[in-house]
């Protein structure tokens, strides 16, 4: 049974949206544009002067948003935007294709998964992979970003390595190198099943001009991860990617 949205809650959010689009609004002007009654909206304005987020204007009877509503989207970042537009974009692709999609971010020395399709797909091989912190050198998405990114990026990533190595050290840095252009040069990276995970991923990054702001994934069953399954679903990726950075940029300019 669908649960009845809170009124008051959903009167507040209207009020807020309607203050948002002018530098001041009277009683009046909010009572015309969002056609609830003077007593309602005078009450919420009330409530939210006491919380800090809206405060009058002179003696004119005029109401404004204070810097406080920025505390509102504090948690929201640029991560948040590709997952907002990359979500359904790689929920399509898992209802046209069947297996699963992922969508991750750099969080520190690890990519995070933000994003899973797992739970609607028939052939997933875990329920899900949301929330997972993923190794930059032996992940399919961690050599992704790691390969895409820029130089000093990449160089200040690699010291952050070393510095979380037991040794101080990566091991065998010129395999790495070559792996890394190997990415570069066929515009992905593959895991292939290991003693920690059975299953395979290729995965290509999402790039905003030569920034990469994400990795897109595709999970399969490690046998099943073969070079024609490969030549079909990349291009795929790729396509799907070059989506999601469409999308992304033209919120960013909203």
């Amino acid at each position: 049974m669908t649960e009845e949205p809170i009124r008051a809650i959903a009167r507040s959010l209207l009020l807020l949206r309607t203050m948002n689009a002018k530098q001041k609004s009277s009683l009046n002007d909010l009572h015309l544009q969002t056609g609830l009654p003077k007593s309602t909206i005078f009450r919420i304005l009330r409530t939210l002067q006491h919380e800090g987020y809206v405060r009058t204007e002179g003696d004119a009877g005029f109401y404004r948003l204070t810097a406080k509503v920025h505390e509102l989207s504090a948690g929201y970042t640029e991560k948040s935007l590709v997952v907002d537009v990359g979500s359904p974009l790689a929920l399509r692709v898992t209802r046209e294709i069947r297996w699963p999609l992922g969508i991750g971010t750099l969080d520190g020395d690890a990519i995070v998964v933000r994003y899973s399709t797992m739970p609607y797909s028939p052939i997933a091989v875990h329920a899900t992979t949301l929330g997972q912190r993923l190794g930059l050198l032996d992940t399919a998405m961690g050599r992704a970003y790691l390969a895409f990114c820029g130089d000093v990026e990449r160089t200040a990533l690699i010291h952050l390595l070393r510095a979380a190595s037991l040794s101080g050290q990566i091991e065998d840095e010129a395999q790495l190198d070559a792996d890394l252009r190997l990415v570069r040069h066929q515009a992905y990276a593959v895991r292939l099943p290991n003693a920690r995970r059975s299953s395979a991923t290729v995965a290509v990054p999402v790039m905003l001009g030569d920034k990469v702001i994400a990795t897109l994934c595709l999970t399969t069953f490690g046998r099943s991860l073969t070079r024609a399954v490969i030549a079909r679903y990349v291009p795929m990726l790729q396509t799907t990617a070059k989506d999601i950075a469409t999308a992304y940029a033209s919120r960013l300019a909203d």
